[in-house]
């Protein structure tokens, strides 16, 4: 049911209305001007801080084929050697006991050396030369800005094994000779 309006409240009149967004968009105004500003000057080169992805990855299937490359060329050399003890009449007792005193190079064993180390052979200065160049260009992925390294790492490992062995013979000055032509010549190509 429906109560009856029994009076009428009169209600205050508003005589100024003020648009709330508008007083915002002055107060922003207003802002912005006191803001600091920006000026473009003379543009600068930005300098990177990050790096270049590397140009090349390792070449893992030339260096396994180099591995054993080196342990078949190694393997000749134990089984000349090998023979050589056993035309001797040396077992392994006898070398594992350190008894050398006896041991005479027969003219067989220079052979088969000189043949190894021959122009072409196995271990020869230019196919050693070859394997080197090879593995530190796998090694390096390819980057020739590495060459100064890839010398570096190389000369380290030529001087030692002259430390150890008290000098190099004539074939291995020669490999290293070869060495260092080849990796420039690598580092020349395509510039």
């Amino acid at each position: 049911m429906i109560n009856s309006i029994t009076s009428i409240t009169q209600v205050p009149t508003v005589t100024h209305v003020e648009d709330k967004k508008k007083s915002q968009d002055k107060k922003t105004t207003i802002e912005m001007e006191k803001q600091d500003s920006y000026e473009a000057k003379e543009e600068k080169q930005l300098e990177k801080v990050t790096y270049d992805k590397p140009k090349g990855t390792v070449d893992t299937k030339t260096i396994a084929a180099l591995k054993k490359e080196s342990e078949k060329a190694h393997e000749q050399l134990k089984e000349l050697v090998e023979q050589l003890l056993k035309r001797q009449g040396y077992t392994w007792d006898k070398i594992i006991q350190g008894d050398f005193d006896d041991i005479k190079v027969d003219d067989i064993a220079v052979e088969e050396a000189k043949a190894l180390i021959a122009e072409d052979g196995p271990l020869g200065a230019e196919k050693t030369s070859d394997r080197i160049v090879d593995f530190a260009i796998a090694i390096s992925g390819g980057d020739k800005t590495k060459l100064e390294e890839l010398k570096a790492a190389i000369d380290k490992g030529f001087k030692e094994a002259e430390k150890i062995l008290g000098g190099l013979p004539e074939v291995s000055k020669r490999t290293y000779d070869l060495v260092m032509e080849k990796l420039d010549e690598w580092c020349q190509e395509n510039e």
